[in-house]
C-alpha cells in the first residue's frame, strides 16, 4: 500500500470517474467506497464494486477506449495507476500480477451473473394488455429531475436499481396478467412472500417517501419499524427498507 499511496484520488458521491468511449490509460483499485459500472444503453448497472476491487483494465490494451461509464455511489478513495507504472509493478512482482488476475476474474464472473439475470421484457398479447390495470399514478408519473440521483441496493442479490420516476412501485410480477412493477423483486423473493404491488417510493417536494400499498401482506418495515398501510414516511440516505424478509438499502 505504501507504494500505491501516491496514486490515491478522492472522489465524491455522484462523481463520474470516466465515461464510455473516453481514452483509457489508467488502472483503478478501490481503496474505500463503492462505484458502479454502467453501459450507456442499459437501464440497470452492470455491476457494483467496493474496496479491493479493480476496474479500468481496458488500459492494458493499447488505444482501447473505456467500455463502461463509472459512477461513484459514495465518497471513495481510488488508486489511479498510470499504465506504465502498473506494467513496471507487474514485472517486479508476480504476486501483484496474480492478485490482479484473480480480482479481474471475480469481477467478470459478477458481470456475467448479472447479465444472465437480466430478463427480456415479456411480449404481451392483446388479451393480456387488456387485463393490466393502470392507475392514475402510473399514467401521470413523471421522471425524476436529471440532477436527482437515488438508488436501491437489494442486499440478497447485491443488485443496484436507480430510481427514475417520481412514483416507483416495488413488488413481484404477475405472470397471469403480465403486470410488472417498476422494481421487480421476483427473483430475490424466491419464497413468494412479497405482494404483487407491495410498496411505493414517491418523490414529492424534493423529498423521498415510502409507503405500503393497500393489500400488501407480511409487512413493510423502515429501519425495523413496521409501517401502517398508505402512510408516507420520509426516506433518508442509508435507510433500510424491509419487505417481509428482503432488505433494501436506500441511497440518496
Amino acid at each position: 500500500m505504501d507504494g500505491f499511496k501516491k496514486f490515491i484520488t478522492h472522489y465524491k458521491k455522484d462523481d463520474t470517474v470516466y465515461k464510455t468511449g473516453d481514452p483509457q490509460g489508467d488502472f483503478y483499485i478501490i481503496n474505500k467506497g463503492k462505484i458502479q459500472l454502467r453501459l450507456d444503453n442499459a437501464s440497470q448497472p452492470v455491476v457494483m464494486l467496493s474496496k479491493g476491487d479493480f476496474f479500468g483494465e481496458e488500459s492494458l490494451n493499447e488505444s482501447q477506449a473505456a467500455m463502461y461509464t463509472v459512477e461513484v455511489l459514495e465518497d471513495s478513495d481510488i488508486i489511479k495507476i498510470p499504465y506504465d507504472s502498473l506494467v513496471d509493478m507487474m514485472k517486479k512482482s508476480s504476486s501483484i500480477s496474480l492478485k490482479i488476475l484473480k480480482k479481474l476474474s471475480e469481477k467478470h464472473i459478477k458481470i456475467l451473473k448479472n447479465t444472465m439475470k437480466m430478463e427480456k421484457p415479456k411480449k404481451l398479447t392483446e388479451k393480456d394488455e387488456q387485463k393490466i390495470e393502470v392507475t392514475e399514478d402510473e399514467k401521470t408519473s413523471e421522471m425524476l429531475p436529471v440532477d436527482v440521483k437515488a438508488y436501491l441496493v437489494i442486499e440478497r442479490s447485491n443488485r443496484v436499481v436507480q430510481l427514475t420516476k417520481c412514483h416507483t412501485y416495488l413488488g413481484r410480477r404477475d405472470y397471469t396478467t403480465g403486470s410488472v412493477p417498476d422494481v421487480d423483486l421476483t427473483k430475490e423473493d424466491e419464497e413468494k412472500y412479497i405482494s404483487r404491488r407491495h410498496s411505493k417510493i414517491s418523490y414529492i417536494d424534493n423529498k423521498f417517501y415510502v409507503s405500503e400499498e393497500p393489500g400488501a401482506v407480511n409487512g413493510t418495515f423502515l429501519n425495523g419499524t413496521k409501517l401502517a398501510t398508505g402512510v408516507k414516511h420520509e426516506l433518508h440516505d442509508k435507510d433500510e427498507l424491509t419487505l417481509c424478509h428482503l432488505n433494501i438499502i436506500f441511497k440518496h
